[in-house]
């Protein structure tokens, strides 16, 4: 039965929106290598360390899981994950983000020459005078997998 909805939904795909999907096999994703890294304890940038913040809000989490081929560039998917959590605390009335820490994790899968990179972000949201620093703390500690990356997918979950 599930052969038959996946012929009919490549066939759709295919016929209506001239796309066509090709089937990954369990073969092709076995996973070969893993990179983690941290940034360690949470920290506050050094332009907000001496901040008397005029509101701290709750702590927010934020997790990024990207789907990369042919190099995974750590800073720049840090970042992304970053402005996620930034805009989350501008919903919630906050401007700077303090006591963050990240970690990530990127897989190598067989075959392909993709990565899977789960990424999570967490800080304080608070309320501030001083403008938010807008980059990733520690994030010379994101090692990266040399090569020309391309983001294939993207699944931020908040």
């Amino acid at each position: 039965m599930v052969q038959v909805c996946n012929r009919a939904f490549n066939n759709f795909c295919h016929n209506h929106l001239g796309i066509q999907i090709h089937p990954v096999h369990k073969s092709h994703a076995l996973e070969t290598e893993r990179i983690e890294s941290s940034s360690g304890p949470a920290r506050t940038h050094a332009c907000l360390a001496d901040l008397k913040p005029t509101l701290v809000g709750p702590r927010v989490e934020h997790k990024d899981e990207f789907t990369c081929k042919g190099g995974v560039d750590a800073g720049r998917l840090v970042n992304l994950a970053r402005k996620g959590l930034y805009s989350t605390a501008k919903e919630m009335g906050g401007n700077v983000l303090l006591e963050e820490k990240l970690a990530w994790l990127a897989s190598l899968y067989q075959r392909r020459d993709q990565f899977k990179v789960t990424i999570h972000y967490s800080a304080t949201v608070a309320r501030s005078y001083k403008p938010d620093a807008q980059k990733p703390v520690e994030i010379e500690a994101a090692k990266g997998i040399k090569g020309l990356m391309t983001v294939i997918d993207r699944h931020p979950e908040f």
